[in-house]
């Protein structure tokens, strides 16, 4: 246990007064210091420490939009809170990985203490895990997150943004939902249920936002229009980058057509791809998800059209474009040639 407290205080002598040996009531009554609660040196340990000090601790790498959670509605009812539910605010949880603190959870609470926007406590009590590896300090996020039930699918799209120092440029990345496009390109089918019922088990998406993280880049310098790029033109981008970064070309070309517009058929590929997403705009069914899919398989199938050249018979196109791209196939290449890289390098 001594050596427990001895490591817990020697990393402490960077935060605020120390304080290990005042009864609580004294600690109560001087709440700007910090105090270790119990430490056997075990796995965890435990600490008494002021809203300041809880507020100053770095955010946790895979932490969402705060800003964005901050303004959700349950905040206003927290605002309202008293007695033991207002108590409750004060029990927070951080990770200690090389001598430094990271929250796990508490980030809105913080914020919101910081903005002066929820009532602050006298002071909060930690519990802090001890991490070997910075893949423990991950993974204990995704615990903590777990059991709270807090994070929904574009908020892992936000934290995963953080963690791997994403910052879009455009606003379809930016702040567009492209978790089912990941899905689309990550295993060839959206998030839901299949044709049988079936529900799709959820994927992981900080390993899909990691995996497409070049094709990400390049997507994002072609500032892709929400108009045109719903998910599954998303998804076939990601598939098409990752095996032919060539296919940036295309995607400027659909993203913002330079030239004379063409109203009618035939149409080259580009002109294809934003035919059918007017179309698919217009008659409303851009929300079902098998249709995401079969938009990727169409822009797959349009990319390789384009690769061919003016030349082929089926480069301009009167009705529509045939035939499609095989959704499977291309991340089952993308996987493939993903994976020989990593044995290279």
């Amino acid at each position: 246990m001594l050596l427990g407290l001895s490591r817990t205080l020697n990393m402490m002598t960077s935060m605020s007064r120390l304080e290990t040996n005042k009864s609580p009531e004294e600690s109560r009554s001087d709440p700007g210091r910090v105090r270790v609660l119990s430490d056997s040196g075990g796995t965890s340990y435990a600490l008494e420490m002021p809203v300041s000090e809880w507020v100053a601790i770095v955010d946790h790498p895979r932490q969402r939009d705060t800003v964005r959670q901050a303004a959700k509605g349950h905040w206003k009812l927290a605002r309202r809170a008293r007695g033991p539910i207002a108590e409750s605010h004060r029990w927070v949880v951080a990770a200690e990985l090389d001598g430094k603190l990271y929250k796990v959870d508490g980030h809105t609470r913080g914020y919101l203490w910081n903005l002066g926007k929820l009532k602050k406590p006298t002071s909060v009590y930690v519990t802090v895990y001890r991490c070997k590896t910075r893949a423990e300090l991950i993974d204990l996020y995704g615990t903590f997150d777990s059991q709270a039930a807090v994070e929904k699918q574009q908020d892992r799209v936000t934290g995963a943004m953080r963690q791997l120092h994403l910052n879009f440029q455009s606003k379809r990345l930016r702040y567009g939902a492209i978790t089912d496009a990941l899905s689309i390109a990550i295993r060839g089918v959206a998030r839901g249920k299949d044709a049988f019922g079936k529900q799709y088990e959820e994927f992981d998406v900080y390993e899909a936002m990691e995996f497409f993280t070049p094709e990400l880049r390049l997507l994002d310098a072609v500032d892709p229009q929400p108009e045109i790029f719903h998910t599954g033109v998303i998804a076939a981008a990601l598939l098409a980058l990752a095996l032919d970064a060539r296919t940036i070309e295309f995607l400027l070309k659909i993203s913002r057509p330079m030239g004379k517009k063409t109203l009618e058929p035939p149409f080259d590929p580009m002109q294809g791809i934003r035919w059918l997403m007017k179309n698919t705009r217009q008659e409303g069914t851009g929300r079902a998800k098998i249709t995401q899919e079969d938009i990727c398989a169409t822009v797959l199938g349009a990319v390789e059209i384009w690769k061919k050249g003016e030349t082929d018979p089926a480069y301009w196109i009167s009705s529509k474009i045939d035939p499609p791209g095989d959704v499977l196939e291309a991340v089952r290449r993308v996987r493939e040639l993903k994976s020989s890289a990593a044995q290279r390098t």
